[in-house]
């Protein structure tokens, strides 16, 4: 009679391939963070996730294709979203406070984050590759700062898409200067503040 405590559970062809794609975005992250994008090989990468230079070929089309995965990855587990509040300036606010958190709670990922702004500058196919994604995240953003400006009767500054850009571009260069000042010098106070001028008055 076989235990059922000991079969193991065979996994698809497509689990297996889910496994191994996950492990190398795992391993990319960590390779990519401790030597920087561009000097990441895919030789550390396999040799990293414990897997054959193959296995990268056979789950992405190029270097710019797996470190637009993991840029992907990473983007999906931020906690960096505008919430809907009763006012733009709530919103801003709100966001203030979660950008500090943020850093302080996950700084790693605001490294890699600085890595991949160089690294779409450095390969355009990267960039191109995750557009279609930045592009959603900044309409999602204006759809919040729309709805809001709508229900609280208080007119944008610029146009919606426009708006979101500029509080997305201020947000994360806020975040990158208390990632390297320190929160002494960038405090969340001056973070706040910042995007407070944002503000419609």
């Amino acid at each position: 009679m076989v235990n059922p405590m000991t079969t193991q559970v065979r996994l698809t062809r497509a689990q297996k391939k889910e496994q191994t794609r996950e492990a190398l975005l795992t391993a990319a992250r960590s390779v990519v963070a401790r030597r920087g994008m561009q000097a990441a090989t895919h030789e550390e990468i396999a040799s990293e996730a414990g897997l054959t230079i193959g296995a990268i070929y056979s789950n992405f089309a190029s270097k710019a294709d797996l470190m637009a995965a993991l840029w992907g990855e990473v983007a999906s587990h931020s906690t960096v979203l505008l919430e809907e509040r009763a006012t733009l300036r709530e919103c801003l606010e709100a966001l203030g406070h979660r950008l500090a958190r943020a850093v302080d709670e996950d700084p790693a990922s605001i490294d890699l984050q600085l890595e991949f702004q160089l690294f779409a500058i450095r390969v355009p196919e990267a960039r191109d590759r995750r557009l279609p994604s930045w592009e959603a995240g900044h309409q999602a953003h204006a759809d919040v700062l729309q709805r809001v400006a709508t229900r609280s009767g208080q007119p944008l500054p610029m146009p919606a898409r426009d708006f979101a850009e500029a509080v997305s571009s201020m947000a994360f260069t806020l975040m990158c200067s208390r990632r390297i000042l320190g929160p002494d010098v960038m405090t969340e106070k001056r973070i706040v503040d910042a995007l407070l001028c944002l503000a419609p008055r």
